[in-house]
């Protein structure tokens, strides 16, 4: 799923061995995204040993959104963990307002579900930047109370990245989410969500680290409630073709019956 193919605590000679001889057991192995499956090979795991299949979302949980119509409200929802980098969200965002207009900036909002041992460094940045009144922590929520967020929102925003103990995304379900809720999603090029977001399509992606460049699309769809409407159509479109739960089941489900 993500830590246990990448995370250096994970990947230790000792590990690795143990991992070459679940290949030789193994009829197929289910990874989530293009860079987790180049990672197993690169363990030695035979090309036709692995099948990429993202775990999906609900479809039937997860919809409705309308950003055209929707306040200038993002949205991020994950662990405050290092590889999801909420800081560098957080610093995109407070950078974002200074390339508003000053009435529009004041309208901006950050809402962040999730919590994490970078949660409490989170609320402190918020207040070093003076962004109490703009940023929201919600903590935990249950499904349901995400789904009903995302049909609030302008747009999902995820600073994904590799960790500094090698730790990466596989393919996050969360951006999947708000993709079939009909929202464009700002993120990174990193691990398999340039699977699921189309730059330019149904969403915008940026490097890792580039908190400008993500400012500057956080600033884009902020005044531009059209362009966001037309970009999470599309990603809506895209992910119930290709990114249900259902998908995945079904994936799986014919993984262990052809073996």
């Amino acid at each position: 799923h993500g830590s246990d193919a990448f995370a250096n605590r994970r990947t230790t000679p000792d590990l690795l061995e143990r991992y070459r001889r679940l290949f030789k057991l193994a009829s197929r192995v289910i990874v989530k995204s293009e860079p987790m499956r180049d990672q197993l090979l690169r363990f030695g795991a035979s090309p036709g040993q692995l099948v990429i299949s993202p775990c999906g979302a609900d479809s039937s949980l997860f919809y409705g959104g309308c950003p055209g119509d929707a306040s200038p409200l993002f949205i991020a929802v994950g662990r405050f963990v290092p590889k999801k980098a909420p800081l560098l969200t957080i610093r995109a965002f407070a950078e974002s307002c200074s390339l508003l207009p000053k009435d529009l900036a004041r309208e901006l909002r950050l809402v962040m579900v999730g919590d994490g041992p970078l949660l409490s460094a989170s609320r402190s940045l918020v207040c070093e930047l003076n962004l109490e009144s703009q940023i929201t922590f919600l903590g935990l929520c249950s499904p349901a109370e995400v789904a009903e967020l995302m049909r609030t929102g302008r747009a999902f925003v995820q600073h994904s990245m590799v960790a500094p103990d090698g730790d990466s995304e596989g393919s996050p379900v969360s951006i999947v989410e708000a993709q079939l809720s009909g929202l464009p999603v700002i993120s990174t090029r990193h691990a398999g969500i340039p699977e699921v977001v189309v730059d330019g399509e149904t969403g915008y992606l940026v490097r890792e680290g580039d908190v400008s460049g993500m400012a500057a699309f956080i600033a884009l769809l902020a005044e531009d409630a059209e362009l966001a409407a037309k970009l999470g159509h599309s990603g809506c479109i895209r992910a119930r073709s290709s990114f249900t739960t259902r998908h995945h089941i079904d994936q799986v489900a014919s993984v262990v019956h052809d073996a």
